[in-house]
């Protein structure tokens, strides 16, 4: 399943996004369907949620946090500038991993994806031994040999094992047989013993129950429910696209029309031939039978709000699926919208945001007692602060455009779009509703909200 999910989240699904459509000559060809690309706007947008430059890793003092970030920051690690992007995989494989080692005295931190782990101890859904898998190839392609590295990682009982294993193949698809491990790694030991009170590796995964292999303790992408959704999205931006396209303007004429003519002759007795045509513009297409008749201007009405409302439509399944509220993601003539700009402490988002903040906070907070273990950095405390700058009380920003209305600063209309979330086309008839159901009398120079009416020509 992992495989299906990264081809999605790649934007490029073969047996989707490549189709075949028989022509009205009876001919087949295949075309490329367009694509929103929303498996990876959702993974961009649960890893801008859970994690920006404002989230603070401290230890009990500031000489000790300047020591750990040292190493999180060093160029081998570049933990602020690779961690975004790391849990973005995360949310699109459903699993990924960080493993600690040192080379050459310098604690390294390795960022492992999902699809090259595999599991093969565990309880429940805590995995204490796992495989990562490396591939590597040596040689021409008439004498390629491919090399396939297992390296085991096992905790229990405060020890942590680690041990490699090397395979050697003349096919890429087959693992092939066992080769002595220091024939290709002679610096790397093939086996070890620690005595830790961590284990060297953590497992990152989605607060998702796997109900694709209830059995897994592997973590669940956040794509994987959502394909069929994912599918008619872009169903229906390939057809708005299509729709400028096919329906774009066309001028019939005659064939006989389109045909250069006879004009005379050059100096050297060549005839001179005439086209009356653009011949690079293909907004004319000659067709046979209208000898005698005028051209015929052809130009198809675009069927643009029902397909930004269908697509609409299909969003907001979408933003309810992935528990983001209904109304996280909208389209219209300008593109497609994230609804980021406010998110309340009572929000579908903001409930979202702090289930999936949980097992973020604890693989980090293991990655991080891990390095200061290998540091040798003793500390008391670990302390690890989210970034909730995006929440925003909605009592608070309402009065903000009612102040901002009274200073003259912006419009009605601005006000219930902004700060009341009205669609711009419910504007004017909620206005109406509402004077009508409420049988509202106006005080002389007051509006319907009891604000001066001061943009009533607005």
């Amino acid at each position: 399943m992992m495989a299906i999910w990264k081809q999605w989240y790649r934007g490029n699904v073969n047996d989707f996004h490549f189709y075949d459509v028989k022509l009205a000559n009876g001919k087949t060809c295949t075309k490329e369907r367009r694509t929103l690309n929303m498996p990876k706007k959702v993974c961009e947008d649960f890893s801008n949620l859970l994690w920006s430059e404002k989230v603070e890793i401290k230890l009990d003092t500031k000489q000790k946090t300047d020591r750990l970030w040292k190493v999180l920051d060093s160029k081998e690690n570049s933990f602020s500038i690779n961690i975004s992007e790391f849990i973005e995989k995360e949310y699109a494989l459903g699993t990924m991993v960080t493993i600690e080692y040192k080379k050459k005295g310098k604690t390294i931190i390795d960022y492992v994806d999902g699809d090259v782990v595999l599991p093969y101890k565990y309880t429940n859904s805590y995995i204490n031994g796992l495989i990562t898998v490396s591939r590597s190839t040596e040689g021409t392609e008439s004498k390629k040999k491919y090399y396939t590295l297992l390296t085991y990682h096992e905790y229990e009982d405060g020890k942590y094992i680690k041990y490699n294993e090397l395979y050697i193949s003349k096919n890429e698809n087959t693992l092939g047989k066992e080769i002595p491990f220091n024939e290709k790694y002679s610096d790397v030991l093939e086996y070890e013993v620690i005595e830790t009170e961590h284990p060297r590796f953590q497992v990152w995964k989605l607060p998702i129950a796997n109900n694709f292999d209830t059995r897994s303790p592997m973590g669940l992408s956040i794509l994987a429910n959502q394909i069929d959704k994912f599918k008619s999205i872009d169903i229906k931006y390939d057809s708005f696209d299509h729709e400028f396209i096919s329906g774009r303007r066309r001028i019939l004429v005659d064939r006989k029309a389109v045909k250069k003519k006879a004009e005379g002759v050059d100096e050297n007795n060549n005839i001179i031939y005439t086209s009356y045509f653009d011949e690079q513009d293909d907004v004319y297409v000659a067709i046979e039978g209208m000898d005698d008749q005028p051209i015929k201007d052809i130009n198809f009405d675009i069927r643009a709000e029902q397909h930004i409302s269908s697509i609409n439509a299909d969003l907001k399944y979408l933003s309810a699926g992935l528990r983001l509220g209904n109304d996280f993601y909208s389209f219209d003539k300008d593109g497609l919208k994230t609804a980021t700009e406010v998110v309340s402490e009572n929000s579908d988002t903001f409930r979202t945001k702090v289930q999936h903040q949980i097992p973020v906070y604890d693989a980090l907070y293991d990655l991080i007692a891990c390095v200061c273990e290998m540091e040798g950095i003793k500390y008391k405390e670990i302390s690890i602060t989210f970034d909730d700058s995006i929440i925003q009380d909605e009592e608070a920003l309402i009065n903000r455009g009612i102040n901002l209305y009274n200073a003259e600063l912006i419009s009605k209309e601005k006000f219930m779009t902004k700060y009341l979330h009205y669609e711009e086309s419910e504007v004017e008839e909620e206005i109406l509703k509402i004077k009508e159901d409420k049988k509202i009398i106006q005080p002389e120079g007051m509006d319907f909200f009891g604000m001066a009416e001061k943009e009533k020509n607005k």
